[in-house]
């Protein structure tokens, strides 16, 4: 494997051959005499995602010699910004890895992706529930598939609160608690990047307010005096300690014992947590925070990453035939392992746990999940949409560090937001 992988980079691209769909989706067979077929895919991620993928490719290529498969990578800055500029222009990848803010964005009637409904023969459906299926869905088109699920997770140095004779937080005042124990020690209690942020202020103004900022359309329904309070909410998190500044913050931080605890994508919790596991901390996942124990969450879970065929692709068959492969291939679900989440396909996730695969600080993430799937509504994709977040980002800023007052950044972020959506 470690040979196939040295080629691969060496060469950037995959060579394959074109095989026509299989009803036995574990055996295809190839004919030298049929025409080479060439499709494209893409993805963002690290250097592990870009190496798993890679060698999972080499293997695709061994079971069927006759497609040949250019691939576009990188890491997640500025990815986005190209795929807008990609759809916009029909220049995108046939195969690509895809957010599920995307389908909403780029494929609000169904059309803008491929309609996999039509590749029965190629991708084998019966590995996903119809729950799963739905969350692809578009106007009756079936647009992506998911990888796996996620959802924001807080995870906590059990240590670090017991030596301050703390339990875990369970709600919002047990934060404050903890960061009036931790603030003398200059430690703060969380940390986290902007878009975590909001999903965290979001989840405390829907519990005490009974409300949403965008309806199921993605339109703002929100007013001056709810930005106000998440505004009002965010600034006292930051001057009482229990956030550190988002400029200030660091993934190692955790590791570094500059915060006790983090909030991040369960799919990123190795990332977040696996170096402070590594050097002997007690890292515990936390549950949901609420006014209450006990209360109504409001926390959201989506896919993690999800898979779709651009509806200009070059050859819908053989495009299947790798998202087929991606997704429900045991070979390829053990190089995969959990990076992107627990497999949401049954065959993947069987291949890991006979594989012994399914453990860690990542798979009690996902098993937390899982155990809150049913309690949990799928998230709006206004609320991870770039162009909010960087809206909400200056604003925000604008009033914790004094540029603005909280009238006037509470009355053009409203305005700003009304106009996204209007």
């Amino acid at each position: 494997m470690r040979r196939h992988l040295k080629t691969i980079a060496a060469m950037m691209l995959v060579i394959f051959t074109a095989a026509s769909c299989s009803s036995d989706l574990s055996k295809v067979r190839i004919s030298s005499q049929e025409q080479t077929t060439v499709i494209s895919m893409s993805w963002w991620g690290n250097d592990p995602r870009h190496e798993y993928t890679l060698a999972g490719l080499s293997l695709f290529h061994d079971l069927n010699p006759d497609i040949m498969v250019n691939h576009s990578y990188g890491v997640w800055n500025g990815y986005e910004r190209r795929y807008l500029m990609q759809m916009e222009s029909h220049n995108n990848c046939d195969v690509m890895q895809i957010n599920y803010a995307w389908l909403s964005e780029y494929s609000p009637d169904g059309t803008g992706y491929y309609d996999l409904n039509t590749l029965s023969g190629c991708i084998d459906f019966s590995q996903f529930t119809e729950e799963d299926l739905a969350t692809g869905m578009r106007d009756g088109h079936l647009n992506a598939l998911p990888i796996a699920y996620n959802s924001i997770c807080l995870f906590y140095n059990a240590d670090m609160f017991a030596s301050y004779g703390l339990e875990i937080p369970q709600t919002w005042d047990d934060l404050f608690e903890a960061a009036d124990a931790m603030r003398g020690d200059d430690i703060y209690v969380l940390g986290m990047i902007n878009k975590h942020l909001f999903l965290l202020l979001n989840a405390w103004f829907e519990q005490t307010s009974g409300r949403t900022l965008f309806d199921s359309d993605g339109n703002y329904i929100g007013t001056v005096e709810d930005i106000t309070q998440i505004l009002e909410f965010y600034k006292e998190l930051t001057d009482r300690h229990v956030i550190i500044p988002l400029y200030n913050f660091n993934v190692s931080d955790l590791e570094n014992s500059v915060v006790a605890g983090t909030v991040c994508w369960a799919s990123d919790s190795i990332r977040y947590c696996q170096p402070a596991i590594d050097d002997g901390m007690n890292v515990v996942l936390g549950d949901y925070l609420r006014l209450a124990p006990g209360d109504q969450s409001e926390w959201y879970i989506k896919p993690a990453t999800m898979l779709a065929i651009s509806a200009d692709c070059s050859d819908p068959e053989a495009c299947g035939r790798l998202v087929n492969f991606l997704l429900n291939d045991p070979q390829y679900a053990v190089l995969q392992g959990t990076e992107k989440g627990i497999p949401v396909s049954a065959a993947a996730r069987q291949a890991l746990l006979e594989a012994g695969l399914l453990g860690g600080i990542e798979y009690q993430a996902g098993e937390f999940i899982t155990d809150n799937i049913s309690s949990m509504n799928l998230i709006n994709p206004m609320l991870e949409n770039a162009d909010f977040m960087d809206i909400f980002k200056t604003y925000s800023d604008l009033y914790l560090y004094d540029e603005a007052t909280l009238e006037e950044a509470a009355s053009e972020l409203h305005r700003e937001l009304t106009d996204l959506t209007g």
